[in-house]
């Protein structure tokens, strides 16, 4: 009975949940940010940062809210799975669950409910639910696993594991076709967790603890059968990491964004993919041209990118504790097109205030000066990472009288540009406080003063912020009518419309192989996706007698976005004569973006090569000798060189050296045709000793500490 209320709920047209859509001009060059829930009293999570909480055409975001529920006198977790339509902006209840998990080319939705009415005991009281999206119909998989992993990537199977409390292994981990009332395949070869295929590649990684064993996996890597393990990752470079969008590589964060391709095992190179910097990376549109973190996005086509917000997502926790971040980790994950990035924040970006350090401050001083205080309290408390504390008065532009480390939090680095938030916002409310059951389980093992205001700290709500408008759509006549080509990113797009002249002729969407009668006129398309975000029109183009226009669902096979264009002393030629030319160059011009790549060529072999960012600046270039990569570097669009690789003639990294925007080395790793042999960071040198990496002291080899050669 319950499954079936659950179902005619999610049916139903019951609406539990609204967005809001708001302006954020002192956070980030964004296009506008939604709010998915309002709920600071219950944790909304939209799944971990490597996890897609996006449908395969961006239509829906799946989340969990983390409730309590009161029986026999006392509160149990109470988790429920929820589906936000962008093109309805409604969130529907999925049903009571756990872990939620889109297939990678459909709309199906899989999640974990415990304790199903009809489940058998020996099945450890779970079962695996399927729900289509578009139809709203649910099925059942199987019964028995707890943990979900996701699909491969032609959405066959869905890898999963079954605990075993008291026993070792204690999760042990299957393989389930996708079908109704499925028997899982036991893997025994496979160990670790998170369980993620590659998007578009017949392999998948799972999450392995080896500490204490520096060239050991912290990431496995299968075949889909479970078979062929390999050290995808080793411990020496644990970081958080994802798969990039297509899955040709599987992205390493916690630094510059870089990356291992799908079929090289380590050893193998480690690429540095873009001069932007992030903690927790993820993935960022379907094609694997974007990639993203809490605050920026990568181009990894020419490795350039962009702020586009500050989630503000912190808890305050004591010193004495230490932190806890998978309360509050702002676990961002981009759409499917790559034009808007979905995270959570217990911090409200619509109402409450911001502002940012205006000059480094001094430990003791008494004053913080900062951009504005407009909106902060008269007095009372602010917060730096995560670090409270107190002031007693304010100025246009100061905080005044401070007591530093409030409720025994960290003092914090009050550096030029940190963000400043009010701790009051970040607290409940009185009446929000007395109506909750009482702080998370989490939050209590985190701050175990029962009366310490840090326990009133909000919990997590579900926000998306819209970071570039859809790709533009282009009209091509060609033999007897025209073609609406898509966008390079179109996986989002609903359909489009079409102006004549600066009249939109269209009242709906034209749907994926629509067909209409143009008359003579001047025409352009514009991209709509199922969120109503739309395009940039297209070139226009001139019909001159009536025609039929036809919407394409792909680009043409004998289309291209980009065309080259030869130059010998500044004047274009052909590739023949550019071939023969002592020095040429080679420049790709893309359609709508102008330049993005120039080559330089000596008597037909390249010698250099540079990959331009959207504001014209060489972000990524290259240096060949005689046809063979010699180095890489990364510049930021100042033209600061950020980090630098060198190749040896087999195509192997030798070295990577990180930069400052300063100048000086940061960090640099020496390495032996992909393995990590030597580091010098911050004045101390790091050696490979067999399996251990450390360094000399006294005439004994020590083993250098974990945080010093995670990368």
């Amino acid at each position: 009975m319950l499954a079936t209320i659950i179902n005619w709920l999610a049916l139903s047209g019951i609406v539990l949940g609204a967005s809001d859509r708001f302006q954020t001009p002192n956070n980030g060059p964004n296009l506008g940010v939604w709010r998915i829930t309002n709920d600071p009293t219950v944790r909304s999570w939209a799944n971990y940062h490597n996890t897609q909480c996006w449908s395969p055409d961006g239509r829906y975001i799946c989340f969990v809210r983390y409730g309590a529920k009161l029986e026999r006198n006392r509160y149990r977790e109470h988790n429920t799975v929820h589906l936000h339509d962008l093109a309805k902006g409604e969130t529907r209840l999925v049903g009571e669950g756990d872990s939620p998990r889109w297939a990678h080319r459909r709309n199906w939705l899989f999640y974990v409910r415990a304790n199903p009415a009809d489940g058998p005991s020996y099945e450890r009281g779970t079962e695996v639910r399927w729900l289509d999206a578009d139809t709203g119909t649910q099925r059942r998989v199987c019964y028995g696993i707890e943990q979900l992993g996701e699909t491969d990537f032609q959405d066959r199977w869905l890898y999963g594991a079954a605990r075993y409390r008291g026993e070792q292994p204690e999760f042990r981990v299957h393989r389930i076709p996708v079908s109704q009332d499925a028997q899982p395949q036991l893997l025994s070869s496979v160990s670790g967790s998170q369980l993620l295929p590659s998007p578009g590649y017949t392999a998948f990684f799972t999450r392995q603890d080896h500490r204490l064993e520096p060239f050991n996996a912290t990431r496995w890597w299968f075949d889909l059968e479970g078979e062929n393990r390999r050290v995808f990752v080793p411990t020496i470079q644990q970081c958080h990491m994802s798969w990039l969008g297509s899955g040709e590589y599987l992205l390493l964060g916690n630094g510059l964004i870089r990356g291992r391709r799908w079929n090289e095992p380590f050893p193998s190179n480690l690429h540095v993919l873009a001069a932007v910097a992030v903690g927790d990376v993820s993935p960022c549109g379907r094609s694997g041209r974007y990639a993203c973190g809490d605050s920026h996005v990568a181009d990894l086509r020419s490795g350039d990118g962009w702020f586009f917000i500050d989630p503000l997502s912190i808890i305050c926790f004591p010193k004495a504790i230490g932190d806890n971040s998978g309360v509050y980790d702002a676990d961002p994950k981009g759409s499917p097109d790559g034009t808007k990035v979905c995270f959570v924040s217990n911090y409200d970006l619509q109402h409450d205030p911001l502002t940012h350090v205006r000059r480094s401050t001094p430990r003791k001083s008494n004053s913080l000066c900062v951009v504005s205080t407009a909106g902060f309290p008269e007095s009372g408390a602010i917060v730096v990472e995560r670090e409270v504390i107190g002031y007693q008065h304010k100025t246009a532009k100061s905080f005044e009288g401070l007591t530093r480390g409030l409720y025994e939090t960290r003092e914090a680095s009050l550096g030029e540009g940190r963000a400043v938030t009010s701790f009051e916002a970040r607290c409940l409310t009185d009446s929000q406080w007395t109506a909750m059951p009482g702080p998370s389980i989490i939050m209590r093992r985190s701050i175990p003063d029962a009366n310490s205001p840090l326990l009133r700290q909000r919990q997590t709500d579900v926000y998306v912020v819209l970071i570039r408008k859809p790709d533009r759509p282009l009209l091509r006549a060609g033999g007897a009518e025209v073609e609406l080509i898509p966008g390079e990113e179109h996986y989002e797009i609903r359909g489009y419309h079409l102006l004549r002249g600066d009249e939109q002729i269209t009242t709906e969407p034209l749907g994926l192989g629509a067909v209409v009668v143009l008359r003579p006129g001047t025409y352009r398309a514009v991209a709509e996706e199922y969120s109503g975000v739309t395009s940039e029109p297209s070139a226009p183009l001139d019909v001159r007698e009536e025609t039929t226009l036809r919407v394409l669902t792909k680009p043409p096979p004998d289309f291209s976005w980009t065309r080259d264009r030869w130059l010998v002393e500044r004047e274009e030629t052909s590739v023949e004569v550019a071939r023969r030319a002592p020095d040429a160059v080679r420049e790709v011009l893309h359609a709508y973006d102008g330049v993005i790549h120039q080559e330089w060529y000596q008597q037909g072999v390249m010698t250099a090569r540079h990959d331009l960012g959207l504001a014209g600046s060489a972000i990524r270039r290259q240096k060949y000798l005689d046809g063979r990569l010699l180095t890489r570097e990364y510049f930021n669009r100042s033209g600061t060189c950020l980090s630098r690789e060198l190749f040896d003639k087999d195509g192997f990294i030798t070295e990577q050296i990180d930069y400052a925007t300063s100048g000086p080395e940061t960090d640099h790793w020496y390495f032996d045709q992909g393995t990590p042999v030597r580091q010098v960071r911050k004045g101390r040198e790091f050696v490979k000793q067999g399996n251990r990496f450390g360094f000399q002291q006294n005439g004994l080899f020590i083993d250098a500490p974990r945080g010093a050669i995670s990368q």
